[in-house]
């Protein structure tokens, strides 16, 4: 009898440690899972509403006619009225979904149960209408970036500092979504162009010179980055290597000031030897290398792949952004909107809320903190750094016209084809304390011979101004 009871309590035991389980996985799938599949293509409750109600119309930040991104005919067509310009951001709702039409999916499906709509159809067949869904992207800036960005490759990435709302996301080459279903098999078959690839979030490139914001905030850490100095000579000779500065330039007797404006590679590369790699990795790290971003808009893995097992070569051209170092422009963005932020990090999101035809606000996100990715002081060390780099260093043709900016110039080797051009940075307007700061990054695919990702930074600090 003893044993008996024993084995009923081990398996009552047993069923409820299971029961429990199941219970908190059912938790966790409401709390943290839902978002993510409702916004699921596969999701058939959400597709068998298809059927039943028309799409809600997609708008920028202004919401009045000429903001409508994406809506729904009479017919049931979707209609892109933009064509290109927003493709990638906003997406495509056919032959699957991709962003915001995927992000925002259920909103768009909302159906609106009033008496009058359930009336209209019972009886006469209507559809309910979906929730219209406002973007906190802004015309001013996708406009301005797209035309700086004609003939060219790449992408660019706009964020409110403060925020973390995406004012603007642009990648090139483009496509047309109003014409998916048509052009579908050339688009996805298309290896040489890849139009439909975002290279904002999905495009993976070496950083280049931009990296050396990474290698000095690792160096800042060490805590004695304004004592060390070298002498440049238009290149670092190693053992067995040798790495050449832009163009094969001396600049002579260099500090962290001026070898960060002046973007010396031989500097960066003593540095690195300085304080190790383990260093480097920590501060690569600590600002989202090798990890999932924080964000709703799913986005590529930045990598960063360095031991001390590593050939000094390989430290080396690591610590100044080349090696097997690959990051995508969102990330960069993301990582100079924490600089201007005080070293505050705030989840970046494109969506602003959803609402109803008569105009009720529904689901409005706000702004939500991600992470503190460095100190006050560190961030303001940067500023002044990246600040330099326009007053005396690689971006002074960039034109501020009152503001203050800050960046960081790139020229990212590319095995394959030209080098690449970047551009990552923030500015804010000192006389105007109501407009928030913005940051942002800029990559040019074979753009780095005349600097092209500067021009393009250029049309989005006039759209700033504006």
């Amino acid at each position: 009898m003893k044993q008996d009871k024993k084995m009923l309590y081990t398996i009552a035991a047993i069923f409820m440690t299971i029961f429990g389980l199941l219970v908190g996985y059912m938790i966790y799938f409401t709390i943290f899972k839902q978002k993510e599949m409702s916004i699921h293509p596969q999701n058939t409750r959400l597709n068998a509403l298809e059927s039943e109600v028309v799409r809600g119309t997609i708008y920028d930040a202004s919401t009045d006619e000429r903001g409508v991104l994406a809506t729904t005919d009479d017919e049931g067509n979707r209609i892109y009225p933009y064509d290109d310009l927003y493709a990638h951001v906003v997406g495509y709702s056919q032959n699957g979904k991709t962003g915001i039409e995927a992000l925002a999916n259920s909103e768009l499906l909302y159906p609106n149960y009033s008496f009058l709509s359930i009336l209209k159809r019972a009886f006469f067949n209507e559809k309910f209408e979906g929730r219209d869904v406002v973007t906190t992207l802004d015309h001013t800036y996708q406009s301005n970036i797209a035309e700086a960005m004609e003939g060219k490759r790449g992408a660019a990435v706009v964020i409110e500092a403060t925020t973390g709302q995406i004012k603007a996301m642009y990648s090139n080459p483009s496509f047309d979504p109003n014409n998916i279903e048509e052009d579908w098999e050339a688009l996805n078959t298309d290896e040489e162009d890849s139009p439909l690839l975002n290279r904002a979030t999905k495009g993976l490139y070496p950083p280049g010179s931009i990296f050396k914001v990474i290698t000095t905030l690792a160096d800042i850490r060490q805590g004695s980055y304004l004592d060390f100095t070298y002498d440049c000579t238009g290149s670092y000779r190693g053992d067995d290597f040798t790495i050449k500065c832009f163009n094969g330039t001396a600049h002579g007797e260099v500090n962290l000031s001026t070898a960060f404006a002046k973007s010396c590679n031989g500097y960066f590369v003593a540095l690195e030897e300085k304080m190790g790699s383990e260093a480097l990795k920590q501060a690569a790290e600590s600002l989202g290398f090798n990890q999932v971003l924080d964000t709703d808009f799913g986005c590529s893995v930045s990598r960063f792949n360095l031991t001390e097992s590593d050939s000094d070569f390989e430290k080396g051209a690591t610590a100044i952004g080349q090696g097997r170092t690959l990051t995508t422009p969102f990330h960069m963005a993301m990582i100079a909107a924490a600089i201007i932020n005080d070293g505050v990090s705030m989840k970046p999101y494109v969506v602003d809320y959803a609402m109803t035809s008569n105009r009720q606000i529904k689901d409005r996100n706000m702004p939500e903190e991600a992470g503190v990715l460095m100190t006050e002081e560190e961030a303001y060390q940067l500023q002044a750094l990246m600040e330099g780099v326009l007053d005396f260093g690689t971006a002074v043709s960039l034109p501020e016209k009152n503001l203050v900016v800050g960046g960081k110039t790139g020229t990212a080797q590319n095995e394959t084809d030209a080098d690449h051009s970047w551009f990552m940075g923030y500015a804010y307007d000192p006389n105007d304390t109501s407009k928030a700061p913005i940051a942002f990054a800029v990559v040019v695919e074979g753009g780095g011979i005349g600097a092209q990702a500067l021009s393009v930074s250029n049309s989005i600090l006039e759209a700033y101004r504006k």
